[in-house]
């Protein structure tokens, strides 16, 4: 029963959003058009900025609300929001270092800046801290699922937003 309990470990996993400003929506604000960023002053991110742009654009296409989300600029000129995720800090946990480790190889964690703002004049309608842990099982809890936490928290601010706009 211990070993069992020492593989498994036993945090569930998590996320959550802090420090999120109050929405400033203007009566205009359109979310036609959705364009997605994700970036790090930390090095080496180049595999989890991308993973959390991917994860961010699919969360929001899957919601079935918007006409498009992509991570490239609008080629033409549209109302719309951009998504700038800034990841701040992380602690990676690999599939390899779950598998031997189990339970020991701790939680990943992703923690992201975020600023939502009007993409034509550039106002800024809400920034927040969305965070992911993953959990801490012999089965689960990698980077990729702290990743998909915290843009999941992402997504349900940026549908928050959609369903406070006049459309």
């Amino acid at each position: 029963m211990f070993l069992l309990l020492l593989l498994a470990g036993c945090a569930s996993p998590s996320s959550d959003v802090k420090n999120a400003s109050q929405a400033s929506i203007s009566p205009t604000l359109s979310l036609d058009y959705i364009q997605v960023e994700s970036f790090s002053s930390l090095a080496g991110l180049t595999v989890e900025k991308n993973s959390l742009t991917d994860a961010i654009v699919s969360g929001l296409n899957d919601t079935g609300l918007f006409q498009a989300v992509s991570s490239d600029p609008p080629t033409n000129s549209v109302k719309g929001i951009k998504v700038e995720a800034d990841i701040r800090a992380i602690k990676r946990v690999s599939d390899d270092a779950r598998t031997w480790a189990g339970g020991f190889a701790g939680r990943a964690v992703v923690l992201a800046h975020v600023t939502i703002t009007d993409l034509n004049s550039g106002r800024i309608i809400q920034t927040l801290d969305a965070e992911g842990k993953s959990g801490k099982t012999a089965w689960a809890g990698t980077t990729d699922q702290a990743i998909h936490l915290a843009a999941a928290q992402i997504v349900a601010q940026v549908v928050k937003i959609n369903a406070q706009t006049s459309q």
